[in-house]
């Protein structure tokens, strides 16, 4: 009971993040590079458009469920390319350049993000607190180690 209640007060102290959520594997060695976006990392900032014309910050409105409305405006504006930025712990940043791609796995109107770069690569978004981010992102860190 203790526990539980503990569990949920960091919760409540912790804030909701939109994070990223690996969907798809790539095919290259970089996936276990620092550069690719993993599970756990924090969305900081979305910019849609090939000029980057559209930029959405953190905290998004709506959490996942925002993220998804403005890829469905984008995709149904045929604005495709996105570059997403991404904080892992206080001070680590990475970025993904991608398209906007429907997840049919997601259900109407669901869409995920493939990398430009290697197109087996796939990410989607997941609303958590920051503390499970930060907790995703350490096991991520001693597996690569």
């Amino acid at each position: 009971m203790y526990m539980e209640r503990n569990l949920q007060s960091e919760s409540i102290r912790s804030p909701h993040v939109v994070s990223i959520e690996c969907l798809k594997g790539s095919s290259k060695a970089e996936e276990w590079a620092g550069d690719m976006l993993q599970t756990g990392d924090i969305v900081e900032e979305i910019r849609i458009g090939s000029g980057s014309r559209l930029t959405h910050t953190a905290p998004f409105k709506g959490g996942r469920s925002g993220v998804q409305r403005i890829l469905h405006s984008s995709f149904k504006n045929k604005e495709t390319s996105i570059l997403v930025r991404v904080r892992r712990g206080n001070d680590e940043f990475a970025q993904l350049q991608a398209c906007i791609v429907p997840n049919e796995s997601g259900g109407r109107k669901q869409y995920m993000l493939r990398s430009i770069a290697d197109p087996n690569y796939a990410v989607g978004f997941l609303d958590r607190t920051e503390s499970e981010c930060f907790e995703l992102q350490g096991e991520l860190y001693s597996i690569r180690l």
